[in-house]
């Protein structure tokens, strides 16, 4: 899935028919103390949740499907208050590390 998924360092350019802010990407790997394999392993997992949402058309598929997931992507993240953190990192902002999964209890 991740070769379907447009790499971050595509989205500063604004390839095709997608088009996000000016600044988004970067803003986005910033979040990641400007580690960008980093900031593309978490931007590739949280398209993917998204393309298995509601925010893509059930009847949409391949490239279309994939936009959507993008766009969708992008609206939810560029937007207060999740602008200023990662949904896949513990705490906001630089030097933030991915949550650990607490194991259950038996």
């Amino acid at each position: 899935m991740p070769d379907l998924i447009p790499r971050l360092q595509d989205l500063v350019f604004t390839k095709g028919d997608i088009a996000v802010r000016e600044g988004f990407a970067a803003s986005f790997v910033k979040l990641h103390g400007d580690d960008w394999r980093q900031a593309q392993d978490h931007w590739e997992r949280i398209v993917a949740q998204v393309l298995d949402s509601t925010a893509v058309d059930k009847n949409a598929s391949g490239s279309e499907a994939i936009r959507q997931a993008v766009l969708g992507t992008v609206a939810v993240l560029d937007q207060p208050p999740m602008r200023d953190r990662c949904p896949i990192c513990v705490s906001p902002g630089v030097g933030s590390r991915p949550r650990r999964r607490e194991r259950s209890r038996a």
